[in-house]
């Protein structure tokens, strides 16, 4: 007698969230994901491919300054070999992030060029910025930002309601719980 029962394993704050994501990816242009560039694999929700499907992406491997820059280096041949463009920085030290705006320009080259065609030229790119806990969203979006609209701490979990930042050519929207961060460039 074979039965098999399914078990769902999800804690609800990360059901929500998978929901969420889902929910809210017709809303944005592109997906830009976080790992750890010391364990790039292992820092990564494996659902997100899933969900992502098949929307532009960006992968970022954050903390490269503490990865061995020959490994990062292998790593992002991976990515790129499996059709995802890919580039490490250091959000903490802010190096490599004032690249991730023009890279999201060139993944997102004919989306844009077909906006412009259609009168719509400098309409804002909405990016969905996620990964697992303590990847380094909230210090991405301070960094890219400017200013520190989004708390920063050592432990999980912090950044959990949703908030609004507003500023000159940006608008973030943090979600609610662990994983996803949003923002529209201009």
């Amino acid at each position: 007698m074979s039965e098999t029962m399914s078990v769902q394993w999800f804690p609800g704050h990360m059901a929500k969230t998978r929901r969420m994501m889902a929910s809210n990816l017709k809303l944005v242009d592109i997906v830009v994901e976080l790992c750890d560039a010391r364990i790039p694999q292992s820092s990564r929700n494996p659902e997100i491919d899933k969900i992502v499907g098949k929307k532009p992406r960006l992968m970022l491997l954050n903390k490269a300054d503490c990865a061995d820059s020959a490994a990062t280096e292998q790593w992002l041949t991976y990515y790129r070999k499996k059709g995802i463009p890919a580039m490490a920085c250091d959000c903490r030290s802010g190096r490599g992030v004032k690249n991730v705006l023009p890279a999201v320009r060139e993944v997102l080259a004919e989306k844009i060029a077909a906006w412009n065609e259609k009168g719509m030229v400098g309409r804002p790119i909405r990016m969905m910025i996620v990964g697992i806990p303590n990847v380094g969203k909230s210090s991405l979006i301070n960094r890219l930002s400017g200013t520190r609209s989004a708390k920063v701490e050592d432990r999980p979990g912090v950044t959990r309601g949703k908030q609004w930042v507003s500023l000159e050519v940006w608008i973030f929207w943090i979600c609610r719980a662990y994983c996803v961060r949003s923002l529209k460039i201009r």
